[in-house]
């Protein structure tokens, strides 16, 4: 398309259209384009099928399955988008079929692949809805950078980034949604029933579910990272495959700098530091994570450093400034906890209630009033995404956003400060 701000959406695999009427679902963020004739001609490109030749050069040492090909020789497509041309039927080996994305590759193999057609976003009004659906809400957002490619959104607290079942509004997607003047799509759930979506979207991203590996992945629109419904700051947003797939590598590659900035019960010691474990499912909680052993079988490897920049009041509590080198669900919450210093407000780890006013409280009934108060008024973790930094996926040029720290944040830093 031409001159489009375009928007990229991960959505389930809908039977396949016919091209033509598949390029005319395309969502677009600002305006309809016109097709020109040379937008058409690449559009029959793409259709066409690619013919590849797998050489040694390409295998190496070792095996190299089909979607690992793939990926490496088209660099324009998503591995989930690849994965789901193999499944479609889409990919041949030497002229046979072949549906299965683990199977492995040859020198001098030939590969043929179309990819699969972006699926059709069906439009259906709101008034009848029987299954849940994305819709557009007229929600505020805080742009801090936009532009054909990509945006960088300061997320405010209370603010559930994907929608899920139970809980299909009032998000940052359905923001996005109307931004880009979108209309409703159909959701998929990839949520456990037991989980509300905020227990389960990460303070960071988690690399695993950053792209979709089968035809039935969720609606996704272009979200990298991710931040906790109690969460504020920085995050980005790609408005199109390329820049999806561009992030997705930054993030693999842990190129992407990112600062957090939290309130801590108690100040650690030693006060800088890196907190190396396992991150998994709490195997007594669903809703939560833990920390497990470094390189043990439970869970996925988490690294956060961390440095105290202020200890508060007579230091029963401190400012706390996270460095993330890995990205997984709860990630600093879970090592916050592991240090024996839990964030302030967050009841799911031990950072609220009885634990906050006794920790910082000690005893005295004035101060455990004033924790009290903090507690109510902030009505969250105390975690805030400060910096973000990145790569642009077109120009090249490294961006670097900072945030303040919220209003909320504030307050509760100058209560706690004021602890004798």
């Amino acid at each position: 398309m031409s001159g489009s701000l375009r928007c990229f959406w991960h959505l389930a695999a809908q039977p396949r259209p016919h091209a033509a009427s598949a390029r005319r679902h395309l969502a677009v963020c600002g305006y309809a384009a016109t097709q020109t004739a040379k937008s058409s001609q690449m559009a029959d490109e793409e259709d066409a099928a690619m013919l590849l030749r797998v050489t040694s050069q390409d295998i190496g040492k070792g095996k190299l399955r089909l979607d690992a090909f793939l990926t490496a020789q088209v660099p324009q497509a998503s591995r989930g988008k690849l994965q789901a041309s193999i499944k479609a039927g889409n990919v041949s080996v030497n002229g046979k079929q072949e549906l299965k994305t683990s199977s492995t590759v040859r020198p001098g193999d030939h590969v043929q692949c179309v990819l699969l057609d972006a699926p059709v976003m069906h439009a259906i009004p709101e008034l009848i809805y029987r299954v849940q659906h994305f819709v557009a809400q007229e929600i505020p957002l805080n742009i801090v950078y936009e532009d054909a490619h990509v945006m960088v959104v300061n997320k405010e607290a209370g603010m559930v980034v994907h929608p899920a079942p139970g809980h299909a509004t009032g998000t940052l997607v359905n923001a996005f949604l109307h931004h880009c003047g979108l209309p409703p799509a159909p959701l998929e759930a990839d949520i456990a029933p037991d989980e509300s979506p905020e227990q389960q979207l990460s303070e960071s991203d988690d690399e695993a579910s950053m792209l979709p590996v089968a035809p039935n992945a969720s609606l996704r629109p272009g979200i990298v990272h991710r931040l906790d419904k109690g969460t504020t700051g920085l995050l980005v947003i790609a408005k199109n495959e390329y820049s999806l797939v561009h992030l997705s590598d930054q993030f693999r590659a842990r190129s992407v700098q990112r600062t957090y900035q939290s309130i801590t019960l108690g100040c650690p010691s030693p006060a800088a530091g890196q907190v190396s474990t396992n991150i998994g499912r709490d195997s007594a909680d669903r809703k939560k994570m833990a920390a497990f052993p470094l390189g043990s079988s439970r869970g996925r490897n988490a690294l956060s450093g961390y440095r105290v920049v202020q200890a508060l009041g007579d230091g029963s509590s401190a400012l706390v400034e996270w460095q993330l080198q890995t990205g997984r669900t709860h990630q600093i919450r879970v090592h916050a906890k592991k240090l024996g210093h839990s964030l302030f407000g967050d009841d799911a780890y031990g950072g609220a209630g009885g634990s906050a006013v006794s920790a910082i409280g000690r005893g005295k009934s004035l101060r455990q009033a004033v924790v009290w108060k903090a507690l109510k008024d902030l009505n969250r973790p105390a975690l805030h995404a400060e910096t973000l930094g990145f790569t642009h996926p077109i120009s090249g040029d490294r961006l670097q956003f900072t945030s303040e720290l919220p209003s909320d944040f504030q307050h509760t830093l100058l209560q706690l400060s004021n602890l004798q």
